[in-house]
């Protein structure tokens, strides 16, 4: 079982890893190729599109992967593809009635977007609602079902549809449309390339669409998680809103506003969710296998929580390592931009409470105790939304750090409390977070002085890429030094393991 867990998060993690890397490059070349104000009208608008496409693409699938793990052993196939298909018409009726609400009072729109030019953005991308819904739905039964080479393959192929379509509509292979409106575009024709793709591979796996029952069941189950998705997304869909028109209302003009937002949606915040490709594939495997053992032993369902928070931790301190010293360095480098840098210097922090919040979500949702936690994120995304209301006026785009640190931070601290009260877990974790946090510090200080040193011999920015290089290493380094991590027992533990195995051929030879 830890042997087929292990295969399942390296198998997520590669596929999320090279994933996350073509959407690092796509951003990189879309902010050199079209600015940053193009980037930030792109961003508005599909931040505004994930905070409805919430509604029917977010509870649903995971309603669905989870139910199915419960199910999958009982054999029960026209009652999984039931389960499909009642989720499935949930999503697109949902889908449906906000495609008609936009459409029937256009008002909406202006009442939204304070720079209008966001507004035909917006439009040409509401239609994947549907077929996001369905992309969604499908890929909750892959995941219930354990199949994560699908799972995480899809993902990876929409974003290679997405790189291409966006390449050749922004890139003007249609005269009509280029820029922000090329790259709307290929978001609503790569949505649905991927779409159908999955459901190519929905029914050559065996799957089908029956007749949908007890559609009220799966409302049910899904209505928590979809209105904890809901406000999450309302984090980074308010910021969208909510920023450009504070700055502006501070004398920041629109088009500044907007390619401030830019700065900060399309080119820092991707780096600060970058841990979140190895942290995701945890949470990923976590689900199905805590769904499908209900009755696990409680102190080793708090001693698997603890190991998945202090991997949580450590991945994030890697990453802290390096940002802390190089950030604006890194802005430059990647998107010739040393606002954006900065951005993600003072942001780096926020790395730890996202992560943490990603794990604890997790569990919750898997045990059934996602109504509970509810109220957390409720709380924490109010106290976001005061935040970013008010704070720019004084510290203008730093507002979105400050308002989106203090909710993961309030978030993680009572999903935390949850786990500790309903499941007796420990906190034993928390030592590894002290220490990883702590080692950043003369990581950081080492690094910018090896840094500054190399400078006046090699060239500036192949000094600061190796010292980057050296900041990860040192990091690692204490890590290993204060036994945060067990590489002796792993390694010993794949030596008995090839030795089982060299044992059970040479056994399987012999006469």
């Amino acid at each position: 079982m830890k042997k087929s867990v292990f295969q399942a998060v390296a198998l997520v993690s590669v596929l999320s890893i090279v994933t996350r890397v073509l959407s690092f490059v796509f951003k990189i070349y879309l902010s050199r190729a079209y600015g940053a104000d193009a980037v930030g009208l792109y961003q508005i608008g599909i931040s505004i599109f994930f905070l409805f496409a919430a509604f029917p693409a977010s509870g649903l699938p995971l309603a669905v992967s989870r139910r199915v793990a419960e199910i999958t052993g009982d054999g029960n196939e026209r009652k999984e593809f039931s389960l499909v298909s009642s989720a499935a018409v949930v999503g697109l009726l949902i889908s449906a009635a906000v495609t008609v609400v936009f459409f029937a009072f256009p008002k909406i729109f202006n009442l939204m977007f304070a720079d209008k030019r966001v507004i035909p953005i917006f439009q040409i991308m509401l239609p994947a609602l549907f077929s996001t819904t369905v992309y969604c739905v499908l890929r909750g039964w892959f995941w219930g079902r354990k199949r994560f080479l699908v799972f995480g393959f899809t993902e990876l192929l929409e974003e290679v549809f997405r790189i291409v379509f966006s390449v050749l509509f922004a890139g003007g292979v249609i005269s009509a449309v280029n820029g922000a409106t090329g790259i709307a575009l290929a978001f609503l024709v790569s949505d649905a390339a991927s779409a159908l793709t999955l459901a190519l591979l929905y029914f050559i796996k065996g799957g089908r669409f029956t007749a949908p029952r007890d559609i009220k069941t799966t409302v049910k189950s899904a209505a928590p998680i979809t209105a904890m998705r809901v406000f999450g997304n309302i984090v980074g869909s308010l910021s969208a809103v909510i920023i450009p028109q504070r700055l502006v209302a501070a004398g920041v003009s629109a088009t500044q506003a907007t390619a401030e937002y830019g700065r900060v949606a399309g080119m820092a915040i991707p780096l600060l969710l970058a841990p979140l490709a190895l942290i995701g594939s945890i949470a990923v495997v976590l689900i199905p296998e805590l769904a499908s053992d209900k009755k696990a032993n409680p102190s080793l369902l708090s001693q698997k929580i603890n190991r998945s928070l202090s991997a949580s931790v450590l991945i994030t301190g890697l990453f802290l390592a390096v940002y802390l010293p190089f950030g604006k360095e890194i802005g430059v480098l990647l998107y010739n931009d040393a606002a954006a840098g900065l951005y993600l210097r003072f942001s780096a922090i926020l790395m730890l409470p996202i992560g943490i919040n990603q794990i604890g979500a997790t569990v919750l949702n898997s045990i059934g105790l996602e109504g509970k936690s509810f109220l957390s994120f409720i709380l924490g995304t109010a106290l976001m939304i005061v935040l970013v209301f008010f704070l720019p006026k004084y510290i203008g785009i730093y507002a979105v750090a400050v308002g989106t640190g203090a909710c993961y931070t309030v978030t993680s601290v009572m999903n935390l409390r949850l786990m500790k009260k309903h499941i007796g877990m420990s906190l034993a974790f928390l030592k590894t977070t002290v220490l990883a946090a702590a080692f950043c510090g003369p990581t950081a200080f080492i690094a910018v002085w090896l840094r500054n040193i190399a400078a006046s011999v090699l060239n500036e920015t192949v000094a600061t890429v190796l010292c980057m290089a050296v900041a990860a290493l040192l990091y690692l380094t204490l890590v290993w030094c204060f036994d945060l991590v067990d590489i002796q027992g792993f390694l010993k533990k794949r030596n008995n393991s090839t030795s089982s195995q060299r044992a059970k051929r040479k056994k399987s030879v012999s006469f």
